[in-house]
């Protein structure tokens, strides 16, 4: 800790006197030879006033609590040191002027849906901006369930930061796997969006220490699900009797064959349709989540389902993720799909099935996807055994003649 030393002096300037004839009593903080005055905003007589012991006068009931709420002044101060020093904060006068009168934020007792609300207010300001809407609606949703917790496990709609710790992040994991039968996967994805909020509130030293210290959040490797082809032609001829379906269908189609996400498809509109020299239509389009720019050329079915759609409010039909993912359900069983598909499938489905075991490079498919490296679309790109085996299959033939 910082070495120093620091008074602290109440007084009552005659001069100051108002018309009903009492005077501020004001504190000076002296601290390594600076100092930093303030009102304690109490008023008396200067003649009641005892300048020697820094006290009114008097033993009657008005002295007494005026004495006893400057002696809270004086211990709210000593508190306001300890916490800064705490903080690793260097004490000057006007510091500690300003951390008694809590204009400093670092020290007040801020509280975790304060915080994530403070958070989240931000975060929606930069959706469609770098961040998608998934995004927020991740943050949101983590939100949402924390709230739910707290007044499970603890009946109270909010806490304090300074409550937060292990144990508070372990029963919590344990709450989303409990109460709502979430697999390690989606239960590490709130932790996430829970331990980012927290580390914002610890670089702004509203926590002096980590509550995920030593709790470790991480994933599970997961094969992503893709459809083959055979599955995707199903989905592609089934004929659906409620509308919603088919339209939800269309959807997820058309980024099977672009790789475009949810979110680039529901900002998708005309001025990212371009014509080159050839004559081939092109989707050029920054992506929603990270701005890089996707390129990819407009095949035959995607088309199709722009034309289908042609003349109506919107582009394309889209509606809300989690209906559209609950939609992608019932479609997969009527299909008579036992895979847990979702509308981020269909980029796996391109990055797979359309394109690597068509033979295009993953160079080819990085670019499309809107990848800045190969490494990131080997993310998605899954080699289907059939392509592997009939890449294998060129070998045979080759070292047919050697004998042993």
């Amino acid at each position: 800790m910082e070495r120093h030393t620091y008074t602290i002096n109440f007084w009552v300037s005659p001069s100051k006197a108002r018309k009903n004839g009492k005077a501020p009593i004001n504190i000076t903080i002296t601290l390594n030879g600076q100092r930093a005055s303030f009102s304690s905003n109490k008023m008396i007589a200067p003649n009641d006033w005892d300048a020697t012991r820094q006290r009114v006068k008097g033993t009657n009931e008005t002295a007494k609590l005026i004495n006893e709420s400057l002696l809270l002044i004086k211990n709210k101060i000593y508190k306001k040191e300890v916490e800064l020093l705490e903080r690793g904060y260097i004490l000057t006068a006007n510091l500690l002027r300003d951390a008694y009168q809590d204009k400093i934020d670092a020290i007040q007792s801020k509280t975790l849906n304060q915080i994530y609300q403070e958070f989240l207010d931000s975060l929606i300001k930069v959706v469609g901006k770098g961040t998608s809407e998934a995004t927020y609606y991740n943050y949101n949703r983590t939100f949402n369930l924390l709230k739910e917790y707290m007044k499970k496990k603890f009946k109270r709609d909010d806490m304090f930061l300074l409550e937060l710790n292990y144990s508070f992040m372990a029963d919590f994991d344990i709450f989303l796997k409990t109460e709502y039968k979430q697999k390690k996967n989606t239960t590490v994805k709130h932790l996430k969006c829970l331990k980012r909020v927290v580390n914002i509130a610890l670089a702004n030293k509203y926590l002096q220490i980590d509550p995920f210290l030593n709790y470790k959040v991480e994933r599970e490797n997961v094969e992503k699900e893709f459809l083959t082809e055979e599955e995707l032609r199903a989905i592609i001829n089934k004929d659906f009797s409620l509308p919603r379906l088919e339209r939800v269908r269309d959807l997820f189609i058309f980024s099977c064959f672009t790789g475009l996400s949810y979110g680039d498809v529901k900002t998708l509109n005309e001025s990212h349709f371009i014509q080159d020299e050839e004559g081939r239509i092109w989707i050029k389009k920054h992506r929603v989540k990270t701005g890089v720019l996707s390129r990819i050329p407009l095949l035959p079915i995607p088309k199709l389902i722009l034309e289908k759609y042609k003349g109506g409010d919107k582009l394309l039909p889209v509606i809300d993720i989690s209906s559209t993912d609950s939609y992608l359900k019932e479609i997969a069983d009527l299909c008579g799909i036992k895979k847990r598909i979702s509308y981020h499938t269909a980029r796996f489905t391109f990055a797979t099935t359309v394109t690597i075991t068509n033979r295009i490079s993953l160079e080819v498919v990085s670019k499309m996807m809107g990848h800045t490296n190969t490494r990131m679309t080997s993310h998605y790109a899954k080699i289907v055994d059939k392509y592997i085996g009939e890449e294998m299959d060129k070998l045979m033939n080759t070292y047919d003649d050697v004998a042993l």
